[in-house]
């Protein structure tokens, strides 16, 4: 049976007696309120969850105590049967795919187990290998507050941003401080005052730099330290900072290997979604510093202001009224997007609807989550066909992901169209 999504009631419980009723047409997704519904509750210690498809006497619940999902089918051909939990996104991709197709649509993302015996036991062997490894390496406490930092920033404000709003916003600011995005090569830099800076490609990969005096983790004047602050940074963004030209917002520091590289105690890159630099992670996790002393506030303090208007910013900045206003007129008015294939949109979004999802913060389009490129098959190269006939900006997936998986950022004139197939 083929379920469509967002034509059947849903209903959300905990095991302390909860619930909540989800209806076709509430202006939030079924996922998306039931992944609310679940963080909510999981901060005052409850440990399972249950979303229930009353109509067809389905339902999928998730066990964070054991690490593990169950799918319920019944009372006619009854059954259930559980999974592991195995890593990043597991969650919401079976929520996600429940949701969609219901108990049938799971089957491929199993294994699926036929009790709690063959349950733990699976669990058992998932802890022991994990142990397996720890010992191999070490204590994990280095790596635990490394993760621990990349789940902080995921829920930060330029992680929240699209790099198009980003863009926009950062086309303004540069404007209102008095100077004018930069163009070479196509690579746009943009920068206010003396804490950020930030390059931009034609395709939309990015680099942005804040920098912070006052911050421990300033090394301006240790070219090493400095430069492994940039770590894991791919070597096309980290050509943009090197030998950069001079600007009056970024400050050029020696380079351990000669020229120069452009002072940093932040450094976020835009590959894949927005990330910490590596060599930053290890920095933050080496000194006990914070993501608060990147400097990365000077930035979300105009991105966090839900109206980009010359009067917020004006409240929110050093600037006077005035050089705000000459900004906003300043800046490049927003051009009409041109209309995309309709057939070609079509296939995308039936993609999608089948094998997808937008990632938590709307900000990108993620298919084929856990699939390898033999699991994917055909259909991701038609998917990949598709994102350059649209003009879609794919971006790397992270490096945690199947090698099936495949992230493009999302665009408004798919996302009209997907409401009719979600």
């Amino acid at each position: 049976m083929c379920l469509v999504v967002g034509t059947r009631q849903l209903t959300f419980s905990d095991d302390k007696g909860d619930e909540q009723e989800w209806l076709p047409g509430d202006p939030r997704s079924a996922v998306d309120a039931f992944l609310e519904f679940v963080a909510e509750r999981r901060e005052a210690g409850t440990t399972s969850f249950a979303i229930e498809d009353e109509e067809n006497d389905e339902a999928l619940l998730l066990l964070f105590e054991v690490r593990a999902v169950c799918r319920v089918k019944g009372p006619q051909h009854a059954r259930t049967e559980y999974r592991v939990v195995t890593g990043r996104g597991d969650h919401r991709a079976q929520v996600d795919t429940f949701v969609r197709g219901g108990f049938a649509a799971l089957d491929p993302h199993g294994p699926w187990l036929p009790d709690v015996d063959s349950l733990l036991r699976a669990r058992s062997a998932q802890l022991h290998e994990k142990a397996a490894r720890r010992a191999d390496s070490g204590s994990d406490a280095p790596e635990r507050r490394r993760k621990e930092l990349r789940s902080e920033f995921d829920t930060s404000v330029l992680r929240r941003t699209h790099p198009r709003e980003l863009r926009r916003r950062l086309e303004v600011l540069t404007l209102v401080d008095g100077r004018e995005p930069a163009t070479v090569a196509g690579v746009t830099h943009y920068g206010f005052g003396d804490a950020v800076n930030a390059w931009f490609t034609a395709g939309g990969r990015g680099l942005v730099v804040t920098f912070d005096r006052t911050s421990a983790l300033d090394c301006s004047d240790d070219a090493a330290a400095q430069a492994a602050l940039y770590d894991g940074v791919p070597a096309d963004l980290l050509a943009l900072v090197r030998n950069a030209p001079e600007s009056s917002t970024a400050l050029n520091v020696p380079h351990p290997d000669g020229g120069t590289l452009v002072a940093a105690t932040g450094i976020f890159t835009f590959a894949g979604p927005c990330a910490m630099a590596d060599g930053l992670v290890s920095r933050l996790q080496e000194t006990g510093t914070g993501i608060e002393d990147t400097g990365l506030d000077r930035l979300e303090n105009f991105l966090a202001l839900k109206d980009f208007t010359p009067a917020a910013v004006a409240q929110a900045g050093p600037w006077s009224a005035e050089d705000v206003a000459r900004g906003f007129a300043a800046s490049a008015p927003e051009q009409a997007v041109p209309a995309l294939d309709k057939e070609a949109v079509d296939r995308f979004c039936e993609i999608w609807a089948d094998s997808g999802y937008n990632d938590r913060w709307d900000v990108h389009y993620v298919l084929f989550d856990s699939y390898t490129v033999e699991e994917a098959g055909e259909r991701r190269d038609d998917l990949l066909e598709l994102v350059g006939t649209l003009g879609l900006d794919r971006v790397d997936a992270p490096p945690e992901a199947t090698t099936g998986e495949v992230w493009v950022r999302t665009d408004p004139r798919i996302d009209a169209e997907l409401g009719n197939w979600a």
